[in-house]
């Protein structure tokens, strides 16, 4: 394989030299540039296949660089650095043709990860001759491992937080699970059952030091597309966006769906496996099925009453039946949560919200748009295996403290 040409546009040297030594160490061709209009004249001349931006120099920030790089030519993987990243920036840069963002300080691990996965999508994925492991995906239940084709973003709010977010859906490669990656702390948290921390308004994972908010439609988005190696950066919360998941549907068929090699066994239930010790008006259990189902009863008093769903996962029912079903609560629940400090993404266009009497604030996408919204989070919670299910989940009047639940009594059967 030819040598690759590498080109770093830093206004600090120390960085410039550190860089590029150890990227010249890797075998890459290094070419720097200490300001934007060097680095643009480096470019048009060398063309080089990886550029690393630094998005905070005088004259001509990254931003700009940026935009001139992808006139000339929108084939480089460009990755910009920043000192003082928040996630508006992140955003922005991946919006306008960016790969990737990384924080500084960079650790090699890192930037050599970041270019291995840059390079990734421009190659040709060549089998290997000494890899005898083909047999992986075969079998009768054996699915692909799949992730997205390219970056893309996704803008909003928090809906506990209130405030003005976005996340960076990037591409993985096999075996890597789905990540969440905070901005700007930089803390991977895997999105597994082991890593989760908070539950009942909605689902979250916890590292060591940071906490992502509200994973639940996006789990449930990438469950019934089948993706199972996906980077996520975000700050505190997924976005609410219109408080369901069809958004993120759009976005992920905008970037595009890519089988991988490998494959992943589903987690084919063959027995009942049961959430134990609820009260006699909740059940939770899941039981033998040729597909995943899920079949949920909603009993409430009105106005939302009582309501049953019996959802298949069949080709585009996700998509039209269970994804546009929305966040609900009533405003006296909203109002708790304002006084907590949560809730206050809550607004008129992105949570059905219910008074005594009714919906006051938007029309029903569905009569029954209530218990459709309650399976589509307890597709989400199920996911948190990253594995397949192949069975019939029954649920009646539970919530996302009893999917958790399952999950670590599934984690319990099938993970020893």
């Amino acid at each position: 394989m030819a040598m690759k040409k590498l080109l770093i546009i830093d206004d600090e040297k120390n960085i410039l030299d550190i860089l590029s030594s150890m990227l010249e160490d890797e075998g890459f061709i290094v070419f720097k540039a200490t300001d934007g209009k060097m680095g643009l004249s480096i470019f048009e001349k060398e063309r080089p296949d990886i550029v690393f931006l630094d998005i905070w120099m005088p004259e001509m920030d990254g931003i700009q660089i940026l935009r001139e790089i992808k006139k000339r030519d929108n084939d480089p993987v460009v990755i910009v650095i920043s000192g003082h990243g928040t996630i508006s920036t992140a955003v922005e840069a991946v919006k306008m043709g960016a790969f990737d963002f990384l924080e500084k300080p960079l650790t090699i691990e890192k930037v050599l990860e970041v270019i291995s996965r840059g390079l990734a999508g421009k190659e040709p994925q060549q089998d290997k001759k000494d890899d005898f492991r083909i047999g992986i995906s075969k079998g009768p239940n054996i699915c692909k491992q799949k992730t997205i084709g390219k970056s893309i973003v996704v803008y909003g709010v928090g809906l506990h937080s209130g405030v003005k977010t976005g996340m960076i859906l990037l591409p993985m490669p096999e075996d890597t699970g789905i990540v969440f990656e905070h901005v700007p702390e930089g803390e991977r948290i895997p999105a597994f059952i082991d890593y989760v921390y908070s539950i009942g308004y909605a689902s979250s994972v916890k590292g060591k030091t940071c906490i992502v908010r509200t994973i639940e439609h996006l789990m449930a988005t990438c469950h019934m597309y089948g993706i199972t190696n996906l980077l996520i950066k975000v700050s505190e919360e997924v976005p609410i966006l219109d408080g369901s998941a069809i958004e993120l549907c759009k976005k992920i068929e905008e970037a595009e769906i890519v089988e991988q090699k490998e494959g992943v066994e589903p987690l084919k239930i063959n027995e009942v496996i049961s959430l134990k010790n609820l009260p006699d008006d909740k059940h939770l259990y899941i039981e033998p099925a040729e597909h995943f189902e899920v079949i949920y009863d909603l009993v409430h008093p009105e106005p939302i009453g009582i309501q049953h769903y019996h959802f298949i996962d069949e080709k585009n029912a996700f998509r039209t039946d269970i994804a546009p079903a929305r966040t609900f609560g009533f405003l006296k629940d909203f109002e708790r949560l304002n006084q907590m400090g949560l809730g206050s993404g809550g607004r008129v266009n992105n949570v059905i919200l219910l008074s005594d009497t009714g919906v006051v604030n938007t029309k029903l996408r569905y009569k029954d748009e209530f218990v459709r919204h309650k399976v589509l989070d307890l597709i989400g919670d199920l996911y948190l295996l990253n594995r397949p299910i192949i069975g019939r989940v029954v649920a009646k009047q539970t919530g996302h403290m009893e999917n958790i639940g399952l999950v670590k009594e599934l984690k319990s059967h099938f993970y020893h």
